[in-house]
């Protein structure tokens, strides 16, 4: 009856602990914490079975349900999470995901179909003497994976943080912990502990699992100059998405903008990044200039003139609106940022064709700062751009590059708009 009551304690806390973490990692959408979540699940399922097999007595089902919780899906999906976590290589991501579902599903179907020997009491079975060979093998083999995953991820974290490296510095503790944590799950499903002592490592391996977890989410006190925090000090999330850099929609009614009388003439090189010239700005001809002004090509070669301007320009930017993002970004993380930013900006110049500058800034002398500026013609036009599904791609993956983000919110005021060069006669 004490085992009982322990276990249905322990399930108790799981289930808080499981409960929390699935809305972290719904919240949060991250790889690790999804993984981490199976593990969560799969040992909290294996305490419920413990607890029910303690009161009523263990059958074929609680133990299978044991087993695939606690001795399969948590060690390998524990070691799946740190390794998503660590890796700074997609290809290595790529193949502990490959494995990890692989060899669950298989595992899975062996230990459900495998006929149990020998006969099921209130203590607590032992897969030794209650699986054949082949199953007893598939649990071994995901106990020496994880085993050697959580060790191997925690020394090469050891090794950056000695190098002074700032991100592994800060996900030593939690990775410490999650090995830790790792280690009780695979003590605790070898039958070789008493019970009592087997439901105490289950549930402190939920317990760091948990913390653990918590732990890897950037936490910063408010004289960091950082502006995502809650009523405590606390950041509520990582500020890498849109909607924490002010870009969820406003409360209030945006009004429609001022239709311009005149059409617009579509820009046939619309979708390419151009910036003005300021040698060519500055050519201008006299009023009196007897062969009039002419455009011509920034490739060097003569263009179309252009459309005749209703108004003085830049009338149709009246209503203009957009942002400044500033990211600070983490350690080594730089590249990888660097290669999103150019699919996003490739993708909303082509896609966009209301946007008048979209563009991702290096900052000279701050090699982890990256500044985006953003320039729409009007409100709807920056609102259709936050529905856009390369924005949402591009948000999704910057997650794990981005420490921090400040946010400045622009509404055009005097503007210079540079007129088209006009072309020397002759030349």
């Amino acid at each position: 009856m004490v085992d009982a009551l322990l276990a249905l304690l322990a399930t108790l806390g799981a289930l808080a602990a499981t409960g929390l973490l699935i809305q972290r990692a719904q919240k949060d959408r991250l790889l690790y914490l999804i993984a981490w979540s199976f593990t969560q699940v799969g040992l909290t399922l294996a305490l419920l079975c413990m607890a029910v097999g303690f009161m009523a007595g263990f059958n074929g089902a609680l133990f299978r349900v044991l087993e695939l919780g606690a001795a399969l899906i948590g060690p390998v999906w524990l070691a799946l999470g740190m390794i998503e976590l660590i890796a700074r290589y997609v290809q290595v991501r790529f193949a502990a995901w490959l494995f990890a579902i692989s060899y669950t599903v298989v595992a899975m179907v062996i230990l459900v179909l495998d006929p149990l020997k020998g006969s099921l009491s209130k203590s607590l079975p032992k897969p030794g003497s209650t699986y054949d060979a082949l199953p007893l093998l598939l649990i071994d083999g995901a106990h020496v994976v994880a085993v050697i995953s959580l060790v191997a991820c925690t020394g090469v974290t050891a090794w950056l943080a000695s190098k002074r490296d700032q991100e592994a510095a800060e996900l030593l503790i939690p990775v410490a912990l999650v090995a830790l944590a790792g280690v009780l799950v695979v003590s605790g499903t070898r039958g070789f502990l008493p019970a009592p002592v087997a439901v105490i490592a289950l549930g402190a391996a939920v317990g760091l699992v948990w913390y653990g977890a918590m732990r890897t989410i950037p936490v910063y006190d408010e004289d960091e100059g950082y502006d995502d925090y809650d009523d405590r000090g606390y950041g509520s999330e990582p500020a890498t998405g849109y909607e924490e850099q002010a870009y969820a929609a406003k409360a209030e009614p945006v009004p429609a903008p001022t239709p311009s009388p005149e059409p617009r003439t579509p820009d046939p090189r619309r979708g390419e990044l151009r910036f003005p010239e300021p040698a060519v700005e500055e050519l201008r001809f006299p009023s009196d200039n007897p062969a009039g002004p002419t455009a011509v090509d920034p490739l060097g070669g003569p263009a179309a003139p252009p459309a005749p301007v209703a108004g003085p320009p830049g009338r149709d930017l009246a209503n203009a609106c957009g942002q400044i993002t500033v990211y600070t970004l983490l350690d080594g993380r730089e590249e990888a940022f660097d290669r999103l930013a150019a699919d996003l900006v490739k993708a909303a110049l082509a896609a966009e064709p209301d946007t008048v500058v979209f563009a991702c800034h290096e900052v000279v002398g701050g090699p982890t700062q990256r500044i985006f500026y953003q320039l729409f013609r009007d409100e709807a036009a920056f609102a259709a751009h936050r529905g856009q599904a390369h924005l949402r791609r591009f948000l999704a993956d910057s997650r794990t590059h981005v420490l921090a983000t400040n946010v400045i919110e622009l509404k055009l005021g005097p503007a210079k708009v540079p007129l088209p060069a006009p072309e020397f006669p002759g030349r």
